[in-house]
């Protein structure tokens, strides 16, 4: 079978993590606290960016008071506290056993911190699906895709051969900077109409993500 990419690279948090609802509780609980009005999901769709600084400005937070550092270790804290109560993405592990299978080799590029991220991947009980986690280990060290186009230039892999997906419009940028396609999911951190502008293909779901990926190998040799 021949595939149309080598390498599947997955976001984690949005993508194959369903936290955005949680992520918007945590952030209304920071408002509530600071007597700023809360925004429903759909007003944090719109609102959510990178970095995460310009997000807490549109939100309303007032680094006169207090600094973004502050605000930023708060939701931390909280967020790891309890992140074992979020799930799956519909089809996660379907997906990713489905692309196992049909040989596509995969691995996670988050901007979390290494050790978090392993530690979720694991709570999840999906390591054995990545030959790596590719997660930030420093506030020192390069961002996404810095961190991407290190493990790629050391992986000897090609750019053409990979796949980014994502759920935010900071994934196309990330993968315009690592220089490999992009494809997006909408029932992630950012809607469908922002998701719309970056001209990358969309899809509504994990599963439908799957059959794009094996539908075009499948035909090249002629079963289904």
């Amino acid at each position: 079978m021949e595939l149309a990419y080598e390498l599947i690279l997955w976001d984690w948090n949005g993508t194959l993590l369903d936290d955005a609802d949680f992520g918007v509780s945590i952030v209304n609980q920071l408002l509530r606290s600071r007597g700023l009005p809360e925004r429903n999901r759909e007003e944090h769709g719109r609102l959510f960016d990178f970095p995460v600084i310009r997000y807490y400005e549109r939100l309303g937070f007032d680094f006169t008071r207090e600094s973004f550092e502050e605000i930023s270790h708060d939701f931390v804290r909280t967020y790891y506290g309890s992140v074992r109560q979020c799930s799956l993405h519909r089809g996660t592990r379907e997906t990713l056993e489905a692309l196992r299978q049909a040989g596509f080799r995969q691995a996670v590029l988050s901007a979390t911190r290494q050790d978090l991220l392993e530690e979720m991947v694991e709570a999840q009980d999906l390591s054995s699906y990545f030959e790596c986690l590719l997660g930030i280990d420093s506030v020192h060290a390069p961002g996404k895709a810095g961190r991407g186009c290190q493990w790629l230039a050391a992986a000897g892999l090609e750019p053409a051969r990979v796949l980014l997906v994502g759920d935010t419009m900071h994934d196309a940028e990330v993968a315009l900077e690592m220089g490999i396609d992009c494809w997006l999911v909408t029932d992630g951190h950012h809607p469908e109409a922002r998701l719309a502008a970056t001209g990358r293909p969309l899809f509504p779901d994990l599963p439908t993500v799957c059959s794009a990926l094996l539908g075009p190998a499948l035909e090249r040799t002629g079963t289904r």
